[in-house]
C-alpha cells in the first residue's frame, strides 16, 4: 500500500508522466504514462537519476513549442533543422505565439523546482515491483512470441512505449532516414534523365511552370471560396483542375515527387523521388532551352533537395543567394521574377523553352509575403493576409502572362502548389500539418496562347509522377506505361487509394486523413 506522507509524491509523478508524453508529441497511452511513473518512482529518488530526469524534462519543455505543431520527432521536423539557417529559425521563433514561450519558461522552471526540491517516493514493495515488470515488458513479450522469437531487437525497440527512450530514438532514426535520403540525392544529381524518350513534338514554343507555395485550394475563389482573389485566374484559365492530391504536406518532401519520376518498394509502404528524372533534365534531353528562377534561395547552410534539380538547368536566376527565407527576403517579393521572365523571353530561338518559376508565394508567416496592403478584411490578420497573398500571385500569373503575349509567345503555362495547410488556434492561422486531406489538395490550373473554351476537370489525382503529365503536356512522350503519359488531360482517370507521404516517411492513404473545413 502507498503511505499516506507519500500519497502527494505520487500524484506528482503522475502528472509528470502524463505531461511528459504530451510535450514530446506522443500519443496518451497507458503503458508510456505508466513507464514513466514506475520509473519516477523507482529511481528518482537517487540524487544522479533526479538529475538525468530534471534535464530530460527540461528538453521536453523546450520541444513542446515544436511537438505543438509538428508532433514528435520525424523527418519533416529533422529536414527543417538540418536545411535552415539562423535568419529561417529567427522568423519561425517570431511566427509562435508569446503563451508557447510563457509556457515552456514555466515549464521549465516548474521542473527545476520540483526535481530539486521534491521529495519522490521510496519503493520497496515487491509486488509493485513486480507489477512494474509486467507492465513493462507484457507487450513487447507477447510481439516477441507471436513472431516466432524473429526480429527481437527490432520488436524491443518498436514496442517499448517509454517516452523519452521513443523521443531520442525518433531523433535518430530520423536523422538516420533524412541522411540517407541526402545521400542518395546527392548520387543521383550527378546523372542524368534514363528515362527513355520516345518522340518530341511540342505544341507550344514557351512552356511555363509556375510552382506556388502553402496554397490550399479551398481558399481561392476559383475553386468557390466567397472572397474574389483570384479574378484573373476564373476569367482567363483554359483548363481549371479540381482534385491534384500533392505528394506531401510540406515543400522538401513534395517538389521532389511532383517534378520528378516516384519510385515506389515493391510492398508500396515507401517511395523515393528519382531526381535525375525530373522535368529540366527530361527537357534538357528533348533539345529545350530550360530556366530556372526563383524566389526561394539557392543554398542555405546545407544543400537542399529542390536545388539539386534546379541544377539541372541550363539557366538559372535566384532572387537570394543564400537562404531561401532569412535577411535577404526582406523586400524581394515574387515579382522580382518577373523582369527576369521578360528577358528570357525577349531572345530569339529556335528552340522550345521551359521556364520554371518557384514562388514563395503564401509561406508563412503570410503578413511577410505581401508586397502591397491587405486586400482582404476577414476580421483575422494572418488569414487575411493569407487570402491577400492568393491575390498576390494571381496578380503574378497575371502579369507573366501579359509579358508572354507583349512578345507575342505561342505558350502554355500551368500553375499548381506544393502543399497545403492546415488551421491551428482555433482558425485563427495556418501550418503545415500531415493530419489533414486539405494540407494535400493544391490548385492545378492550366492557361495557354490558344484561348480555348474554359473546361474544368473534377477528377481526383495523385502528384506521384506528375513529371509524366508534365511531359505529355510539353509534348515529350516517355517511354513509359502510364495514364498520365498515355491520354488527354480530359481522359486521365480518377484515381483510387490515394496515398500521401506522413512525416515519418511513410505511406498512407488519403482518404483516412482527417477533414479541415474552412470557416471563412
Amino acid at each position: 500500500m502507498i503511505k499516506k506522507e507519500n500519497l502527494l509524491s505520487h500524484f506528482i509523478c503522475l502528472g509528470l508522466s502524463v505531461l511528459v508524453v504530451y510535450l514530446l508529441g506522443y500519443p496518451q497511452r497507458f503503458d508510456r504514462i505508466l513507464l514513466t511513473y514506475f520509473s519516477l518512482i523507482f529511481l528518482a529518488r537517487f540524487t544522479i537519476c533526479r538529475m538525468i530526469f530534471c534535464i530530460s524534462f527540461i528538453v521536453a519543455a523546450l520541444y513542446f513549442p515544436t511537438s505543438f505543431y509538428y508532433g514528435s520527432p520525424n523527418i519533416a521536423v529533422i529536414s527543417s533543422i538540418a536545411e535552415t539557417d539562423t535568419d529561417e529559425i529567427s522568423e519561425y521563433l517570431t511566427q509562435l505565439p508569446i503563451y508557447l514561450y510563457v509556457i515552456t519558461i514555466l515549464l521549465v522552471i516548474g521542473f527545476i523546482f520540483i526535481f530539486s526540491k521534491c521529495n519522490f517516493p521510496k519503493i520497496n514493495n515487491k509486488y509493485l515491483i513486480i507489477c512494474a515488470l509486467i507492465v513493462s515488458c507484457y507487450k513487447p513479450a507477447k510481439i516477441i512470441i507471436k513472431s516466432n522469437f524473429s526480429n527481437i531487437p527490432y520488436i524491443l525497440v518498436d514496442s517499448f512505449k517509454y517516452p523519452f527512450f521513443e523521443f531520442y530514438f525518433d531523433l535518430y532514426t530520423s536523422n538516420k532516414i533524412y541522411l540517407t535520403e541526402k545521400q542518395e540525392q546527392q548520387k543521383q544529381a550527378q546523372q542524368l534523365n534514363n528515362i527513355p524518350i520516345v518522340k518530341v513534338k511540342p505544341k507550344h514554343k514557351t512552356f511555363l511552370i509556375i510552382i506556388g507555395e502553402s496554397v490550399r485550394k479551398d481558399y481561392m475563389s476559383v475553386y468557390g471560396f466567397k472572397y474574389d482573389n483570384t479574378p484573373f485566374t476564373k476569367q482567363y484559365a483554359s483548363i481549371i483542375w479540381d482534385g491534384l492530391i500533392a505528394p506531401a504536406s510540406n515543400t522538401q518532401a513534395s517538389i521532389p515527387h511532383l517534378i520528378s519520376q516516384s519510385i515506389f518498394t515493391e510492398d508500396n509502404k515507401l517511395v523515393n523521388a528519382q531526381l535525375n528524372n525530373n522535368i529540366i533534365s527530361i527537357a534538357n534531353e528533348a533539345g529545350f532551352e530550360t530556366y530556372w528562377l526563383s524566389n526561394q534561395g539557392k543554398l542555405g547552410k546545407m544543400e537542399i533537395t529542390i536545388p539539386r534539380i534546379a541544377s539541372y538547368a541550363q539557366n538559372s536566376f535566384y532572387t537570394k543567394k543564400g537562404e531561401y527565407n532569412g535577411k535577404s527576403t526582406r523586400d524581394k517579393n515574387d515579382t522580382l521574377l518577373l523582369p527576369e521572365l521578360e528577358n528570357i523571353v525577349s531572345l530569339q530561338s529556335d528552340k522550345p523553352r521551359l521556364i520554371v518559376m518557384h514562388l514563395i508565394g503564401s509561406h508563412p508567416h503570410f503578413c511577410k509575403r505581401l508586397q502591397f496592403d491587405v486586400q482582404f478584411d476577414l476580421n483575422n490578420e494572418n488569414i487575411s493576409c493569407y487570402v491577400s497573398s492568393i491575390k498576390e500571385t494571381d496578380d503574378l500569373m497575371s502579369s507573366a502572362i501579359n509579358i508572354l503575349q507583349k512578345h507575342h509567345q505561342d505558350y502554355s503555362l500551368v500553375y499548381f502548389a506544393d502543399h497545403g495547410l492546415a488551421h491551428i488556434e482555433q482558425y485563427q492561422d495556418l501550418r503545415h500539418n500531415w493530419e489533414y486531406q486539405n494540407s494535400y489538395q493544391v490548385p492545378f490550373i492550366f492557361f495557354d496562347s490558344n484561348n480555348t473554351e474554359q473546361q474544368k476537370i473534377n477528377k481526383q489525382i495523385s502528384g506521384f509522377q506528375l513529371v509524366y503529365l508534365l511531359s505529355h503536356w510539353m509534348g515529350i512522350e516517355l517511354d513509359v506505361k502510364h495514364d498520365y503519359m498515355q491520354h488527354e488531360l480530359n481522359d486521365i482517370t480518377e484515381q483510387k487509394d490515394i496515398k500521401v507521404k506522413d512525416w515519418r516517411n511513410e505511406l498512407f492513404l488519403f482518404d483516412k486523413l482527417k477533414d479541415d473545413p474552412n470557416p471563412f
